[in-house]
């Protein structure tokens, strides 16, 4: 089963895709690419809204989103409610329970992108709580604001991580080489096309699938999808 984790597809939700006919073109071209089921992980920030109203939002924009599906016809993946959660302190004191992947405890969470001292205790007692299992979101990207102390202390959190596949596709050479190394040494586990349209963050998992492939990585990328499979069923 091919899984695309992370992706914003939901119609006029957050910063992802703009209308109906966007989502429907991009399921399309999720399907086109061979995946099989896609996880519409929409932006939650909990210091912006209260976690009742997302999820009234949400089911919404899904509800409608398999209406026009219906309509349409067409062959689409299989949809998964889930929600890229950006962490704050209050998270660790919450029930993040209802904004898991529908059916399971697993919770895509979304680092801030300033320097760790402020929020590193609070993950750690997300991830200690054992109410959720945690998926830390593109954590490739947290290179650039992390140091290389802190950035390894994120990579050796007891978690499942998330990269986009834009990012060993339009890295630069030396990043992208990086990446690879993680790849191909099973420290990061789940591909993500985190999506947001049709051009410039567009679904591209088909062509990192096959750079994967020419690289000798196909067994890494079975356990990928073979992990993505298992947290989100």
């Amino acid at each position: 089963m091919v899984i695309d984790f992370h992706c914003h597809i939901l119609p006029g939700f957050d910063d992802g895709s703009k209308n109906t006919q966007m989502s429907l073109e991009m399921l399309r071209k999720e399907r086109a690419q061979g995946v099989d089921r896609v996880i519409l992980t929409s932006h939650f920030y909990r210091d912006r809204e209260e976690c009742g109203h997302f999820l009234k939002r949400r089911k919404a924009a899904f509800e409608h989103l398999l209406d026009a599906m219906q309509k349409d016809g067409g062959d689409f993946p299989e949809l998964k409610l889930g929600a890229e959660v950006a962490m704050c302190r209050s998270l660790a004191y919450e029930d993040l329970k209802p904004l898991c992947i529908e059916g399971t405890n697993t919770l895509l969470l979304e680092l801030p992108f300033e320097p760790m001292g402020s929020w590193f205790k609070d993950v750690q007692s997300i991830i200690n709580s054992n109410s959720v299992k945690v998926v830390l979101a593109h954590v490739e990207r947290f290179r650039a604001c992390l140091d290389k102390k802190s950035f390894e202390q994120v990579m050796a959190l007891p978690v499942t991580k998330q990269i986009n596949t834009t990012s060993l596709l339009k890295d630069g050479f030396f990043l992208k080489r990086q990446l690879f190394k993680l790849v191909e040494s099973e420290q990061v586990h789940i591909l993500g096309t985190d999506a947001h349209n049709l051009d410039i963050r567009p679904v591209n998992i088909g062509d990192a699938m096959e750079i994967l492939r020419k690289k000798g990585m196909e067994d890494q990328l079975k356990a990928m999808m073979k992990k993505a499979e298992k947290l989100s069923t």
